[in-house]
């Protein structure tokens, strides 16, 4: 068991289980990949400060089916493509945010030409990801270097509250009457930034021969469109468990380097747990500038069960404990891979 536990672990990462492996495919190798992510939250990161619940007891869904794949172009290089069909949602309580103007008589017309809600849903095609990657070592320890492209599809990308203009929380309060308005309701539940990233990124992974094992990445992430550069990393440990079983922990980072453009003014709440009938005016709302940046800290870890000798199986889950502009998501995420080798055919 002890000379069969390095070769199952370095192939159960080169299979394509595992997200950005150092160890690259052999060449005429293939993997398809096929995934489920299910997200949930009811909390968010704002500009600053701890985690806090959505106002009017806001709850975020998003669900994605993944599909991919990955090619040995030789023994060190290696090609990766995925695309995502995604469907995301945000529900909210209705408010009144405007004050009923003195001499008004049509109360009923007033309240619901005033009713503001926030729920909205979007379903698509997310991010299109390639990525190429180059193997400098051989055996158990693997270095690699990463290039990889992410490009949206043509939805739309996120905005202010109640849309990408204006750009000040001065401007915005001078026209708010005109502004707050139920019909001008945009917010940022999109399927994507809608603007390209460029990540280079150096891989590094050890296989024991008792199972254990460790990678890690570290990158830089130019993103062009107005969105502030980033650098990102992840961390994943994990141990074998007899010939067809792997558990891990993982922990992922990404973290703004620079300032991105303004898309617009976020109203959000001072109190978040104030209920909708407990609003008055304005007297309860928090004003944002909406940046394209975001920081991000996730933790948690998963199992690789290998199926059969060419098709694996990846079940995991991922906390975001700490960011910016950022939901507090727990995410679920399940995802199976089948082994080809091309140069058999």
């Amino acid at each position: 068991m002890r000379t069969l536990a390095l070769p199952l672990v370095v192939s159960m990462f080169v299979g394509g289980a595992a997200h950005a492996s150092p160890w690259t495919l052999p060449q005429g190798e293939a993997v398809v990949m096929t995934g489920f992510d299910f997200e949930l939250a009811t909390r968010e990161f704002i500009d600053r400060g701890p985690e806090r619940d959505f106002p009017l007891a806001g709850r975020y869904t998003g669900t994605t089916l993944r599909l991919g794949g990955r090619f040995g172009l030789t023994d060190r290089l290696e090609l990766e493509a995925s695309i995502p069909l995604r469907l995301v949602a945000y529900t909210s309580d209705p408010v009144i945010l405007a004050p009923r103007p003195e001499g008004v008589t049509d109360e009923l017309g007033y309240y619901q030409s005033s009713v503001v809600d926030f729920s909205r849903t979007g379903s698509g095609v997310g991010d299109l990801e390639i990525s190429g990657r180059y193997r400098w070592t051989t055996g158990a320890f693997a270095l690699a270097t990463e290039l990889r492209v992410k490009t949206p599809t043509g939805y739309r990308g996120p905005e202010g509250t109640f849309g990408p203009e204006p750009k000040t929380i001065e401007a915005f309060m001078a026209q708010a009457p005109d502004l707050v308005r139920p019909t001008n309701v945009r917010d940022d539940v999109t399927l994507g930034d809608g603007q390209l990233d460029l990540t280079a990124s150096m891989l590094a992974g050890v296989a024991t021969r008792v199972g254990l094992f460790a990678r890690a990445a570290a990158g830089y992430r130019l993103r062009l469109g107005g969105a502030g550069d980033q650098v990102v990393g992840d961390v994943r440990v994990g141990q074998a468990i007899g010939r067809r079983f792997l558990v891990y922990a993982s922990s992922t980072i990404t973290y703004s380097v620079q300032r991105g453009r303004v898309v617009g003014i976020s109203a959000s709440a001072i109190d978040p747990t104030v209920p909708a009938t407990g609003y008055r005016g304005a007297d309860n709302i928090l004003l944002i500038e909406r940046r394209l940046e975001f920081d991000a800290l996730g933790v948690g870890g998963g199992f690789i069960w290998r199926m059969a000798d060419t098709v694996e199986m990846n079940a995991g889950y991922q906390r975001t404990v700490w960011g910016r502009f950022v939901a507090a998501t727990n995410a679920l995420s399940i995802s199976v891979a089948l082994r080809m080798d091309l140069n058999e055919e």
